[in-house]
């Protein structure tokens, strides 16, 4: 676990590095396997074309499901797993139809790949912090692609709506899966432009 965080503050600090000119968002994820949060980071080459850097984290909750226990009155959740996954992608976006339409309303194509990180949490401990420390973490390489619009205020905030596609598949099993991919819908937020 000592790599993904080297790897997560190395990418932060890049990221901060001269952000002048630079666009960089806070996504909101609900995929299809679970939900997630995201930091992405983004230069403009042209005016219709961005490069960048995508930093996720993804919860997988898919085969979960509560069960009434009526001799205590309450819900147990069944099939819990702690799986996390931490893509770290290299993206472009396309801005569609620029300067063809209003600059408030954009909509764009993405395009990412790079490796991503399943890490397979031991569900028989208790602890959180114990759970974490004796887990099992494999690399492998994954990519996304989706649309999106962005709609920019007169604020000068910006906030983005879109869906996409992750293929997510691991090289070694974890609970009897391979694929961890499937859709998924975003929204985005932009913190900062300059």
């Amino acid at each position: 676990m000592n790599k993904l965080y080297k790897i997560i503050f190395a990418l932060t600090i890049i990221s901060s590095i001269n952000a002048q000119d630079k666009i960089q968002n806070i996504n909101f994820i609900f995929a299809n396997n679970g939900y997630g949060f995201g930091y992405e980071y983004e230069s403009l080459v042209r005016s219709n074309l961005s490069i960048g850097a995508d930093l996720r984290l993804y919860d997988i909750r898919n085969d979960e499901f509560p069960i009434y226990d009526p001799y205590f009155n309450q819900f147990t959740v069944a099939g819990e797993k702690d799986i996390l996954l931490f893509p770290l992608f290299f993206r472009t976006n396309y801005y569609l139809f620029e300067g063809r339409i209003a600059n408030n309303f954009r909509p764009y194509l993405t395009f990412s790949i790079g490796p991503f990180i399943a890490v397979d949490g031991d569900e028989t401990i208790s602890s959180f912090s114990k759970k974490w420390r004796s887990s099992e973490s494999q690399t492998n390489l994954g990519g996304s692609l989706g649309f999106g619009v962005s709609f920019s205020q007169s604020s000068g905030n910006t906030l983005s709506l879109g869906l996409g596609y992750d293929h997510l598949k691991v090289e070694r099993e974890i609970h009897s899966k391979k694929d961890f991919g499937g859709g998924f819908l975003y929204l985005k937020y932009q913190i900062n432009r300059e």
